[in-house]
């Protein structure tokens, strides 16, 4: 009897260091699952702040996953960012998603090179000739990858044709107009309001951000795509 209550004692015994031990791992876990989302919040609001062109709608993640370690060593390896509601000039509701390589924070956040993919869809090339020429009517946005452009119908009924056209030049891109027909005939572009250049950016964002320049642009059946190439830069506002 007295054999059996002892074995009874140390079964209980075992029982209440494997319960200590679940729950300090459970309260360990869910400490460190706390830590890593604060991490990810303060990394999050750092990247929403420094490019507020990214949108309300920007995602960050790291390549290794560990916000919370990169953040304890001022050092990210890689850093990815995503945005569907990004903008640069006129242009609004793009889609873009960055790599940020060697990432080093502390007194003087840096970024050791960027790569970006920008896409503006024919939604937001309409919305962008609307905002140039707000009393010009857009139907209609299509784009023509084999001629290399984007067609607008604009005006009554969509009775005017307006072609933009693509360009690259000195690392940056315009939509410049290649021309503008109104019931087949050829007609001046200031009709428009646009002038003859097309939808340049806003004159105080020439500049793109983290010394981006671009390095290609294609027009594609969703849009514009428009691909973005930096090297060492500042991180504006200290990310």
């Amino acid at each position: 009897m007295k054999q059996r209550l002892e074995k009874t004692r140390a079964a209980l015994r075992r029982h209440l260091v494997l319960t200590v031990t679940a729950a300090v791992a459970l309260v360990a876990v869910l400490a460190a699952g706390a830590a890593e989302f604060t991490a990810r919040t303060v990394l999050h609001h750092r990247v929403a702040a420094a490019a507020p062109g990214l949108g309300s709608g920007v995602a960050v993640r790291t390549a290794d996953g560990s916000v919370l370690w990169d953040l304890a060593r001022e050092s990210i390896p890689r850093l990815d960012i995503s945005s569907d509601d990004a903008r640069l000039g006129r242009l609004a509701h793009l889609r873009v998603t960055a790599r940020l390589d060697e990432v080093r924070l502390g007194g003087k956040a840096t970024v050791g090179s960027t790569h970006a993919q920008v896409t503006a869809s024919t939604q937001s090339i309409a919305a962008a000739i609307r905002d140039a020429a707000p009393s010009v009517p857009v139907s209609a946005v299509t784009t023509d990858p084999a001629a290399g452009t984007v067609v607008a119908a604009v005006g009554p009924g969509g009775a005017g044709r307006l072609t933009l056209r693509p360009v690259l030049a000195e690392g940056k891109v315009t939509l410049a107009v290649d021309g503008f027909t109104l019931f087949g005939r050829s007609v001046p572009t200031s009709r428009l309001g646009l002038g003859d250049g097309g939808l340049d950016p806003d004159p105080g964002a020439r500049e793109y951000p983290l010394g981006l320049e671009a390095t290609s642009v294609q027009v594609a059946a969703d849009g514009v795509h428009v691909a973005l190439a930096g090297g060492p830069s500042a991180l504006p506002g200290g990310v």
